[in-house]
């Protein structure tokens, strides 16, 4: 059975791994404003068109970036906090609604951690720390970077034409709907919204944002890291629904400025459960985002070194990853007590390839061990190094 198994022909065809070297209540106690990735002010792509679209299928925009006009504005405001709901609701927007259309979305997620779509969420978040406090983190369909969510926030995003588009313009409408709640916000060089000059964000991001992981190497985006306050450090009064409705206010000014007091006599289209449970897809994209291929399957190369001392020698391992399976192990371990590398935990090693980058990946590797090349686990000590070494990499994965 042993000479037969593809492990034990990995183990004796390639000799040189043995021995290969490692190389809230509504007025929560605090305030932020937060709007996370490029969805939420960035350009818009124009997926669909409809009878009235001129021939060739562009929609004529104005020549003069990001004017201020009478376009066609539609303004959104959710009840619902499900993280994965709000997102996808965004997503859904962005790729159904007609590109010629002005649109604010507002909205609060429940705590959450939302990395962007190119992230390495085992580089940007504790995602140990997160599984513990019951909170989840969530790959969103665009880029940007990796943020914390909770009630104490207000998300904002602001969707139209690609043509029109500029950056610093939504930002200092927001800015306005800011003064007009007494908040001396300003945009910096990088378009950020800061109170001076700290990023208006959450206090609790730390504690699950921090993660020491120097050796980790990823060709995914890294997030930005900057000062930041709160809100409700400049006013005492400022809450989710002041500042919605100040914000509406100055985007139906901006868009819709022959008719703003119109629209705001009206009111913003609200996105409740009831709505969401008429919307097939909707929860389809919502059910996506919640996937192991999504959440984990979506992670850019990258690779991890570590080195441990055990009472009975020394490994050293280089794990490579991409889009959440492990491709290549490289484990170089000493057994003190024969002076040579350790056959098990070579066997580890090759066991481990293929299998996903988490704990169960590691129980399967231990698995297929024992089902195709038992015998490398029988020498004294032998199953007990691998259980060690498993047990270590689970904390560490």
């Amino acid at each position: 059975m042993l000479r037969h198994s593809p492990l034990f022909a990995l183990l004796g065809c390639q000799p040189s791994r043995i021995a290969r070297p490692a190389v809230s209540s509504n007025t929560p106690a605090s305030f932020a404003l937060l709007f996370t990735g490029s969805r939420h002010v960035t350009t818009r792509k124009q997926y669909s068109t409809d009878a009235s679209t001129p021939a060739g299928g562009a929609i004529k925009a104005p020549v003069t970036k990001n004017v201020q006009g009478n376009y066609k504005v539609e303004t959104y405001i959710s009840k619902v906090n499900d993280p994965f709901t709000n997102l996808a609701f965004e997503e859904w927007l962005f790729r159904n609604s007609d590109p010629s259309t002005y649109i604010l979305f507002l909205y609060r997620n429940s705590k959450s951690v939302i990395v962007g779509r190119n992230q390495n969420p085992f580089k940007e978040c504790n995602l140990k720390l997160l599984a513990r406090d019951g909170i989840p983190f969530v790959r969103r369909k665009s880029g940007g970077g990796t943020v914390y969510h909770d009630m104490g926030n207000t998300n904002y995003s602001i969707m139209m034409p690609r043509e029109v588009f500029d950056r610093r313009t939504n930002v200092e409408l927001i800015c306005r709907a800011l003064h007009e709640l007494d908040i001396p916000a300003s945009v910096n060089e990088r378009h950020d919204i800061v109170v001076d000059d700290k990023k208006i964000y959450l206090s609790s991001l730390g504690q699950y944002l921090k993660v020491d992981r120097t050796s980790l190497v990823t060709k995914g985006v890294a997030s930005v890291r900057s000062p930041v306050t709160r809100l409700r450090e400049s006013s005492f009064t400022i809450d989710h629904l002041s500042f919605c409705e100040a914000t509406r206010t100055e985007f139906l000014k901006r868009y819709a400025y022959n008719t703003w007091r119109q629209n705001l006599e009206g009111e913003p289209i609200v996105v409740d459960q009831k709505m969401i449970d008429g919307m097939e897809a909707v929860k389809a994209i919502r059910d996506d985002m919640k996937t192991w291929e999504w959440m984990y399957g979506q992670t850019p190369e990258f690779s991890y070194q570590l080195e441990k001392s055990f009472p009975w020698g020394t490994v050293n391992v280089t794990i490579k990853s991409k889009e959440g399976l492990i491709t290549q192990v490289d484990l170089d371990s000493l057994d003190q007590s024969i002076n040579a590398p350790s056959l098990p935990l070579t066997a580890l090693g090759i066991g481990m390839e293929g299998q996903r980058y988490d704990a169960q990946g590691l129980d399967l590797a231990v698995e297929r061990i024992k089902d195709e090349a038992p015998e490398v686990l029988a020498p004294a000590g032998g199953a007990q190094k691998v259980m060690d070494v498993v047990r270590w990499l689970k904390e560490e994965l």
